[in-house]
This record gives structure tokens, C-alpha cells and sequence, in this order.
């Protein structure tokens, strides 16, 4: 609209001047059209930038972090141009909120996740997963790129899992995931996971493939020194920045475990005696990185079904109108022994780990029991009552 008002405008001061009306047609002649172009080029980005935007405000989005975790004392550096890529962009939401650039050694399942402000936008669930980094103790480098299954990543924000609110498990309710996790293992075996407060669940399984650095794929190379920083690390202490420890540097790395070991199935569920209590929850962890919560009647009615195997189980219950916590952690060796002598074959044999804890709440014990045997665990790493 301003472009014809303006070429009347200069008509007008063309004639009350007395200018020369060729000259001064051609100049705003020229004028206009150089107007024309600049305007239809920004209105072309303008209109690109607007449709995008509608686009952004009208796809999936969710308040989430996104992490990296490793097996404790399997450190890995993140090397630039590691993502979670998201195809469509808003105005302010951050391409990647992975940081790069930094050692890794955390306990496989938990995120170590880049700060994302709460007020900050919400963000589109992501398309592929690229990454790159250097394993240390294998010394070899690893790049991953692959697409990501978004339905099933947009089914787990949607449904979100119970938590217990109160704090005294008479308030549960619906909460929602708040972290993506990429677990890295030796051998390139990558998992991801969707996690909440106790609520973690494995999404998908990918294999990395070897970068070959004798043809110069290596842009980010990790320096020598680094890699003797790191692998003469065996500090256990909380205020170490990395909170890295080497605890394998030297002997064999169990490749495979990861992905295989620890996500062989059975089918289990856990049966507890009845000793004076009221409510309860149980909160299920396992070697996998996976863990879940049962609340209440969930817990006396739990069914079997083919799960990996726990690392350890929390049980907390209200009695005399007191909350406690059984703490129970598993050896590894044991409850893998257990569950394959009673269950060789892997054949669908319906197993409990049953727990007993007496009235007084002085004794514990756990066992492991089929239709025809019934195996004591004698090899816990913990087994504690205390009040909360």
C-alpha cells in the first residue's frame, strides 16, 4: 500500500518544484522497483519465519532435559556434534541441550543432563540421535547416527507414570518424564531411555559404528594427557567435578553385557508377607538402568511378568502409623546364578522373590522360589529396615 501513495507523492513535489517530469518518473520509477524487490524478500522471510513458527506452535512439545549416561568406571568424552536433532524449530528453543566436550562417568541409567531453565520453552520431541565420542579405556573413538522412534517417545510423555506426592503414599497421582538419556557402553552399544522421579524405562537399542582415525574422521581428537588424566583417576569422593572412577583400567571390559546380560528376561514378581502393615510402595531397580514404582494394593497384587532382573528393591511401608524403608540390594552374581539354576531354559517358569520381614521387624529374609525349589539369598549386599 505505501509503494503507490509514495510514487503519488513524488509526482506531487515533481510538479509544485518544477522538476523535469521524465527524469523524475524514471527515478521513482527505478525507486519502486527497487522497493518491490526488498520488500518481497523480506516478506518472503518474514512469511518463511511466521510459517515456521506456526508449525513450531502447533507440534508435540514437552518440558524435558536431555543426558548421557555410562557404567560407573567406563568414562567417555562427548565429542562436538553430539545432538538429539530436532527437525522443527521454535524462535527460542535450543538445537541441542547436550554438552559437548566433557567427560562422562556417571551409573548406567542416571542422566547426567545440561541445565534447561524451567521457564525456558518447551521443546519438540527429537528426530535422530547423532553422536560422537571417545571411549577410554578401549581408546577407541564412536559415532552414532540414527533416526529415533518419536511415537513411542511422544506414547511414554503422554501416559507420564504414578508418584507419590505426600510423601506418605496416600496422595498418588499422574507425573510426568522430564529427562531423554543416551546410555553409552563399551563396544558402541548405545540405549535410550524416558525417566521421571523413580520411573525409568527403556525406549530402544542401537550399535555404534568404529571411526577409523587412520582416515582422519577425528576433528575433536582427545589429547594425550587427557587420556592419562583420566585413566589414573580412581577417586571416589563426592567433590570430584567428573565424578569419575576408573575401576576396571587394566582388566578385560565385558562387552555385550549392557545390551545382552542385563536385559535377558524372566518371569517374576515379588511376593511379601503380611507383618502389621498398612500402605506401601515398592520401587523396583534393575541392572538395565530401568526402574519403576508399585503403590498400595499394586504391591499385595503384583503379577508376574517378564522383566529383567533388580539390582536392588526399596520397600516402604506405614506400620503403627510409623513410615519405614527396607532397603535389599542383590549381588550380581547371585540373583543372576538364582534365577538361571531355577530357570534354565528361560522357559517361562513363574518365579517369586519372596521377601519376609518379622512383626518386630528384627528379621529379614529373602528367598527365591519356583513350583519345585526354593533358594536362599545368601550373598546380599544389603538388607536394612530403618525409619524414614
Amino acid at each position: 500500500m505505501a509503494i503507490p501513495l509514495q510514487f503519488l507523492l513524488l509526482l506531487v513535489v515533481s510538479f509544485i518544484f518544477k522538476r523535469n517530469l521524465s527524469a523524475i518518473v524514471i527515478s521513482s520509477g527505478l525507486m519502486i522497483m527497487v522497493c518491490i524487490v526488498l520488500l518481497w524478500d523480506t516478506s518472503t522471510v518474514e512469511r518463511q519465519t511466521y510459517n515456521d513458527e506456526q508449525v513450531f506452535n502447533n507440534t508435540e512439545q514437552y518440558d524435558y532435559q536431555q543426558g548421557i549416561s555410562t557404567p560407573e568406571g567406563y568414562p567417555i568424552k562427548l565429542l562436538p556434534g553430539s545432538q538429539f536433532t530436532i527437525a522443527v524449530q521454535g524462535d527460542r528453543t535450543p538445537y541441542t541441550l547436550l554438552e559437548t566436550a566433557k567427560v562422562y562417568s556417571v551409573n548406567w541409567g542416571n542422566g547426567d543432563t545440561t541445565f534447561k531453565s524451567s521457564d525456558g520453552p518447551d521443546i519438540v520431541l527429537p528426530d535422530r540421535l547423532e553422536l560422537y565420542w571417545f571411549s577410554f579405556l578401549e581408546n577407541k573413538y564412536y559415532k552414532l547416527s540414527t533416526k529415533l522412534n518419536k511415537a513411542q517417545i511422544s506414547e511414554y510423555f503422554k501416559k507420564g507414570f504414578k508418584r507419590d506426592y505426600s510423601g506418605n503414599l496416600d496422595t498418588i497421582s499422574k507425573s510426568n518424564y522430564r529427562e531423554l538419556i543416551a546410555g553409552i557402553a563399551p563396544g558402541g552399544d548405545v540405549v535410550l531411555w524416558i525417566s521421571g522421579a523413580n520411573n525409568t524405562k527403556e525406549l530402544e537399542v542401537f550399535k555404534a559404528d568404529l571411526i577409523d582415525t587412520k582416515e582422519n574422521e577425528i576433528h575433536h581428537a582427545v589429547e594425550k594427557d587427557e587420556i592419562k588424566e583420566v585413566l589414573k583417576d580412581t577417586c571416589t569422593c563426592k567433590d570430584n567435578v567428573q565424578f569419575r572412577k576408573i575401576v576396571n583400567n587394566g582388566k578385560p571390559i565385558p562387552i555385550g553385557i549392557w545390551t545382552n546380560k542385563y536385559r535377558k528376561k524372566y518371569n517374576w514378581k515379588v511376593e511379601i508377607n503380611h507383618f502389621g502393615q498398612t500402605k506401601s510402595s515398592l520401587d523396583l531397580s534393575f541392572f538395565n538402568g530401568e526402574q519403576y514404582e508399585l503403590f498400595n494394593e499394586e504391591v499385595v497384587k503384583m503379577k508376574y511378568q517378564k522383566q529383567v532382573l533388580p539390582d536392588y528393591l526399596i520397600y516402604t511401608f506405614i506400620k503403627n502409623h510409623k513410615k519405614y524403608e527396607a532397603y535389599l540390594e542383590f549381588d550380581e552374581d547371585e540373583v543372576f546364578s538364582h534365577f538361571e539354576k531355577l530357570d534354565p531354559n528361560n522357559s517361562n517358569e513363574s518365579i517369586d522373590i519372596v521377601l519376609n520381614i518379622s512383626p518386630d521387624l528384627k528379621q529379614t529374609t529373602i528367598q527365591l522360589r519356583s513350583k519345585n525349589r526354593t533358594l536362599d539369598f545368601e550373598k546380599m549386599k544389603s538388607v536394612k529396615i530403618y525409619a524414614d
